[in-house]
């Protein structure tokens, strides 16, 4: 019998569907970014900087990925994790309003431990 297609990695298959599904991570990654630079005023999220977006299969669910400028103790990943939780319903309703999505998804915010220095990334 034929071996099936491996789809364990985010190759083809992808998280939210190919290359569709990338194209509409980087558009949030970009527009989230720029709320970020614009539109928010707590100083938790000042020296914050979305790396990276990731949808679900099915779109509802989005997961974006923050790096930290300094030093990343704990307490202040914290902070910053809590500071997006009570924004993102506002990063929400804006980011309705920038793309033309039928359906926005839920936000997520999640601290990429892979990106270490944030000055590499801008």
């Amino acid at each position: 019998m034929g071996k099936k297609p491996d789809r364990s990695s985010r190759g083809e298959a992808g998280s939210a569907g190919g290359v569709r599904g990338a194209r509409l991570e980087e558009l949030l990654r970009e527009e989230l970014t720029s709320l970020l630079d614009t539109e928010i005023n707590d100083q938790r999220l000042a020296d914050v900087h979305i790396t990276r977006v990731e949808l679900s299969g099915d779109g509802s669910r989005a997961r974006a990925w923050f790096a930290l400028k300094g030093p990343h103790e704990t307490a202040r990943v914290h902070d910053v994790t809590q500071a997006f939780e009570r924004a993102a319903g506002f990063l929400r309703s804006r980011l309705c309003d920038a793309l033309p999505m039928k359906r926005m998804p839920d936000l997520k915010f999640r601290h990429d431990p892979v990106a270490l220095d944030i000055d590499a990334i801008r």
